[in-house]
Formats: structure tokens, sequence, C-alpha cells
């Protein structure tokens, strides 16, 4: 009866493990764009060390109430309230669990001008579930992301400098 035991436990281990190894080697890279679920931003994930981090390259309304590049108006910070929401960092330090999600890190919501704690887990290679939470995720707020395209409209491209025409006088 003990040799069953063991087998059984030794065959359990061995199906638990290839499963994990098969999950690793196809879990898909939380690199890349990913837009949120309602199509209001897209974030662009890249390494930061052996963490991950992430900055806003596109946005549905880029522009504020005054029709300028729209502002992280709700910070508490005035020297933060100023800054432009578009290339803003609003993910640091995301790095792989054990578990095989990402977490650790601080997720940043300039509309509500908060941080928070950061959980993402991979569902698919077109889907993250991230949640963001004070304490325990428990008590956060999840929804799922998409994997995306890279915008071909970024807002946090350096706008391009006016080209003068031939014989017209330098910009002032």
């Amino acid at each position: 009866m003990r040799l069953w035991v063991l087998k059984s436990l030794a065959l359990v281990a061995l199906l638990v493990g290839g499963y994990a190894q098969a999950n690793a080697a196809a879990d898909p890279a939380l690199e890349g764009f990913w837009r949120d679920s309602d199509g209001e931003v897209i974030l662009e994930v890249l390494p930061c060390a052996a963490a991950r981090c992430a900055k806003v390259v596109w946005l549905k309304s880029p522009l504020g109430p005054d029709a300028l590049p729209l502002l992280d108006h709700k910070n508490s910070d005035p020297k933060l309230a100023v800054r432009p929401v578009c290339g803003m960092d609003v993910i640091t330090g995301m790095e792989k669990q054990s578990d095989g999600s990402w977490g650790g890190g601080t997720v940043y919501v300039p509309d509500l001008g908060m941080s928070f704690s950061g959980k993402a887990l991979i569902q698919s290679p077109t889907e993250v579930k991230v949640t963001g939470y004070v304490g325990i995720p428990l008590f956060g707020a999840s929804e799922v992301w998409t994997k995306v395209a890279a915008p071909a409209d970024r807002c946090d491209a350096k706008p391009r400098k006016p080209v003068a025409a031939p014989n017209a006088p330098p910009p002032r």
C-alpha cells in the first residue's frame, strides 16, 4: 500500500511538473501594447531590469477641456499635476511571481490621481487580467485588457518641427 501511495504521488508530481513546464513555455510575454477594457487608453509594457513598466502611448481623448494635452490634474502634488498624461509612466516594478502572475508593482491611475498595488495575470496571448488594489487583491478592481498592435497615432511621439517653405522667413 505504501509503495502505491509513493508511485501515485510521483505520478501526480510528474503530471503537475509537466503541466507547469508546458504552460511556462506557452506563457506569452507581457511586453507590448495593451488596450484597456473601455478602449480609452493604450499602454506600452517594457522591461525595466527584471521588472516590467508601462507608459501611456495612446489616449482616446488626448486633450483636456482647454483643448491642450490632457494633464495629471487630479494629482495632489501641484508639481505633478501639470505633467501630461500621455507618455506618463503608470506601471512600475511589476515582477514575475511564483504563481506565474506579475505583481509587486505600483499602478498610477491619473483619472483618480492615486497609486495602487497592481497584479497582472496573463489569460491568453491576447488578454491580461489587471487588478489594482489597496492591501490585498480581494478588495481591488479588475478588468481584462487586450493586446493590440502599436498605435499609428501615438500621443507620446515627439512633435515634429515645422518645415519652413524654401523662401519663407524662419519661424519665431
